[in-house]
């Protein structure tokens, strides 16, 4: 396949993803890609003691704006056929977009003589 294809992601999926967006304070959400389609969806959320105190949970910093979320989602969803989007949030803000590639080699052998 093409690796300019289009990124696999349904806009009710995205709309989905911003709503877990909207609730990550400190922790994580990765988007899992195959054959250059969103598969799977995780979110791990870190909690400190002291931001249960200080912070209403479930609140997003007003200054992430949503398009440029969608957007820079979308970009780094291009192309990937098979890998991860990790999106790395602290204090309600997204801090960094985290793209892993995986290559498969079908005619490449392992030694149990699957593909690696």
């Amino acid at each position: 396949m093409n690796k300019s294809v289009s990124p696999g992601l349904d806009p009710a999926v995205l709309d989905g993803l911003i709503h877990l967006v909207k609730k990550t304070y400190h922790g994580q959400i990765v988007l899992i890609t195959q054959n250059f389609r969103v598969v799977q969806v995780e979110r791990k959320e870190n909690f400190n003691p002291e931001d249960l105190l200080e912070r209403n949970l479930g609140l997003l910093s007003e200054s992430l704006k949503i398009q440029v979320l969608k957007d820079r989602v979308l970009g780094a969803l291009k192309g990937l056929e098979f890998g991860q989007i990790v999106l790395v949030f602290k204090k309600g803000r997204l801090t960094q977009i985290e793209r892993l590639q995986k290559e498969r080699f079908s005619d490449l052998q392992g030694m149990s003589g699957d593909g690696i």
